[in-house]
């Protein structure tokens, strides 16, 4: 493979096993991997490897779940160096972080419909429109009314991917960085794209999944999104 520079930004693995109540999870609620998430991680690493992305650094969030995830991938690369990055820690959701994604999802709508409400609006109404906001922030990173107080943070984290990816083009020219992260700070990795190109599909990785970026010619592009490898 030729020596081109690519950064790939991968999520961590499961934090959540099959039957438990599912909750949003941001950089107040520091949960670790379960066992599906470390071989979610592992996974990562070794389909990384099969694809010959020998990866130079792994940076990764101070978050259990993502340190635990860049341990999960270096399995596969002994030689490469870990490093943490304060920049790839999840956002904080304030009173939604922690709480069961049910629960979110309702306030989201009330907060949606504060003008609308009448004494016909159902739940289900208020639900619906909670699920409309998280799917415009999931496939366009617009945040719902209710997170208003995450814009500063939002619009920092476009500039410091844009920073971190001409660091990794400089010092790390012709290799391969991974960046491990959260859901909710990996979207905003498509800033580092041209004004003329976008992400396909959702900007939301799956969990265990990973996107990879490549630099030419003085421009960064994508070539693989959301690929979630196979356990």
């Amino acid at each position: 493979m030729s020596e081109k520079t690519r950064l790939i930004v991968v999520r961590h693995g499961n934090t959540f096993n099959s039957g438990d109540v599912i909750c949003r999870v941001g950089s107040a609620t520091d949960l670790p991997l379960t066992e599906t998430g470390m071989m979610q991680a592992r996974a990562a690493g070794a389909m990384l490897k099969d694809m010959e992305l020998i990866p130079d650094v792994i940076f990764h969030a101070p978050l259990l779940r993502t340190c635990q995830s860049a341990v999960g991938i270096a399995e596969s690369f002994p030689e490469t160096v870990l490093s943490e990055a304060e920049f790839l820690s999840e956002l904080d959701y304030g009173c939604d972080d922690g709480k069961p994604e049910d629960e979110v999802v309702l306030r989201l709508g009330i907060v949606e419909m504060a003008e609308q409400i009448t004494p016909d609006t159902s739940l289900d109404d208020l639900r619906t429109a909670g699920k409309a906001a998280l799917k415009r922030w999931d496939s366009e990173a617009v945040l719902p009314k209710a997170w208003y107080f995450l814009a500063d943070r939002a619009e920092k984290l476009s500039s410091q991917w844009q920073e971190f990816a001409d660091f990794v083009a400089g010092k790390y020219a012709g290799k391969t960085v991974v960046a491990a992260t959260s859901n909710g700070i990996a979207r905003f990795s498509k800033a580092i794209l041209p004004d003329d190109e976008k992400l396909e599909g959702s900007l939301k990785l799956a969990t265990g999944a990973f996107g990879v970026y490549e630099y030419d010619n003085g421009r960064w592009h994508s070539t693989l999104w959301n690929v979630r490898p196979q356990l």
